[in-house]
């Protein structure tokens, strides 16, 4: 494949196999087990209800990136913003643009859908990604502290995403 092979992405209502593979192989990457049918399964949950919008991008015939956004209520604007949740890259595709290509569709989409603003985050340690998010525009945030609570013990130290 040429490495300057055009970059389609595409927001899809339903949970494509390629889009199922793509989030398994997400998953495995952070240390889960592969469950390509629960992936499907809770792909189709959460995008029929609504929860969340997916994008995939291609690069050629290849399913090569994932992204997956939740609306969220902006209650002191009385609106809504965009929460990136998840953002893939398959490792044969990366460095290639797929990823700008991604979020510079997710961006026009937020947009698109009157969202007052588009937020993430990510691991502190996660060089690229954070290169990849200051260069297209994003900022950190400062003067607020992330927490959670869990309610259930966690079988590792990874952090619900």
């Amino acid at each position: 494949m040429d490495r300057y092979e055009a970059i389609e992405v595409v927001g899809v209502a339903t949970p494509l196999p390629a889009v199922a593979r793509l989030f398994d192989e997400y998953r495995e990457h952070y240390g889960e087990r592969p469950d390509l049918a629960g992936s499907q399964a809770w792909l189709r949950r959460h995008l029929d209800s609504g929860a969340l919008r997916a994008f995939l991008a291609n690069r050629g015939d290849e399913a090569a990136g994932l992204a997956l956004v939740a609306p969220i209520p902006a209650s002191q604007r009385l609106g809504h913003f965009w929460q990136l949740r998840d953002l893939f890259v398959a490792p044969r595709h990366r460095r290639l643009g797929v990823g700008e290509a991604l979020l510079c569709a997710v961006h026009d989409a937020a947009v698109a859908d009157g969202a007052a603003r588009l937020s993430l985050v990510t691991e502190s340690d996660n060089a690229a990604a954070l290169a990849l998010y200051a260069k297209a525009g994003f900022e950190p945030v400062t003067g607020h502290v992330s927490m959670s609570w869990s309610t259930r013990p966690e079988p590792s130290e990874s952090n619900d995403r």
